[in-house]
């Protein structure tokens, strides 16, 4: 029997962020027959919101990812792992600098948005100069992307070549279940539409132009904001300004994702950027359609036009289509099998396993 392939997975955190759910989810479902994995946190494990069971997980207890260098070249050093793998722009770079003290290892890093959009329209703090970060990500032997958008920005921004790019799309939890028909059945005996919106309250999510929207919409509804975040206040003085205060029902964070996605009839998205959207993913396998606006991040991936949901180009398109919504008659079965089909667990861990297995000449 072949010895294992050692891979050191790096995280900043275990806080609930998409980023860190999928790499550990990862870390923990690739086969163990032919992979030893431990999930490194760099951070400590008094601000966990998630846990994770079925692998070793160390935390290096820093509380920013520049101050843990001592701590990874001391951890690879002693480990010598065959693969590193690591998430989310500055742990990136980190393993891009990695990558030249340990040359025969196998660094990956795994991009999370599309940075020339999301720099438009959210300041981007802590960058170090272009030329820098761009020569250390390129270090990198390969870089997953999450949609077919986010590669060719990788390819822009960074000069990465095509041949190291491997799009790898976010996996669907196979904990989240379709709705009851007798749940869609009482919910028809009600009149209000109801819609909901999961995400943080910051100005990439676009939660205000989907309140501008819904200021037009001529249909009794509610609408469900989950969520918090640097925007909060401005969002709900918006929501006062419309007169939408009667509609509009605030979550600020909750466990019970799938529920809420359950007992309700329509998920809009107003981002005007994203990765590979789990909510999305979420929403559909409950059998929840979505209404988003385009934007780049894998959204017109994950759509599929009067299957799953809907892409709006403008406001007045976006306020159409929830009134399409509104009027058809979903298949629940179908919006599930949408996103089943292609971004299921076993489909998603397998490529990763195909990637890590071609990098390692065994």
């Amino acid at each position: 029997m072949s010895k294992k392939i050692k891979i050191y997975f790096f995280i900043p955190s275990l806080r609930a962020g998409g980023a860190e759910r999928v790499v550990s989810f990862i870390a923990q479902k690739i086969d163990k027959t032919k992979f030893d994995s431990t999930l490194y946190v760099i951070g400590t494990n008094k601000d966990a919101t998630f846990e994770v069971k079925e692998v070793p997980v160390v935390f290096l207890n820093h509380e920013r990812v520049s101050k843990s260098f001592g701590s990874i070249f001391k951890t690879l050093r002693k480990g010598k792992p065959d693969i590193v793998f690591g998430t989310i722009g500055h742990v990136n770079i980190l393993l891009g600098f990695f990558k030249l003290l340990f040359p025969r290892t196998v660094f990956i890093g795994r991009e999370v948005n599309v940075i020339s959009v999301l720099s438009e329209v959210q300041e981007m703090k802590g960058r170090m100069p272009k030329w820098l970060s761009t020569f250390l990500m390129n270090r990198l032997d390969v870089m997953v992307c999450q949609s077919k958008d986010m590669a060719e920005d990788v390819k822009k921004v960074f000069g990465f070549k095509e041949k190291k790019i491997s799009i790898i799309n976010n996996p669907i939890s196979e904990k989240f279940q379709l709705k009851f028909k007798e749940e869609e059945e009482e919910k028809e005996k009600h009149n209000s539409y109801n819609l909901i919106t999961i995400g943080s309250l910051t100005n990439r999510k676009g939660h205000i132009r989907i309140i501008e929207v819904l200021k037009n919409l001529q249909i009794p509804f509610t609408y469900t904001i989950v969520g918090n975040g640097d925007l909060r206040d401005v969002v709900f003085s918006t929501i006062k300004k419309n007169n939408l205060e009667e509609n509009v029902q605030h979550i600020p964070f909750s466990n019970d994702v799938q529920s809420l996605l359950q007992k309700n009839d329509l998920f809009l998205l107003g981002s005007f950027v994203e990765g590979f959207p789990n909510v999305l993913l979420e929403s559909c396998a409950v059998g929840t359609p979505v209404v988003a606006f385009n934007a780049p991040g894998g959204i017109n991936e994950i759509i599929i036009e009067g299957v799953n949901g809907y892409i709006a180009d403008t406001p007045e398109d976006y306020l159409q289509k929830i009134m399409l919504s509104y009027k058809k008659e979903w298949n629940i079965e179908a919006i599930r099998n949408s996103v089943i089909s292609r971004y299921n667990e076993q489909k998603i861990i397998k490529d990763y396993e195909e990637l890590f297995l071609s990098k390692i000449n065994r």
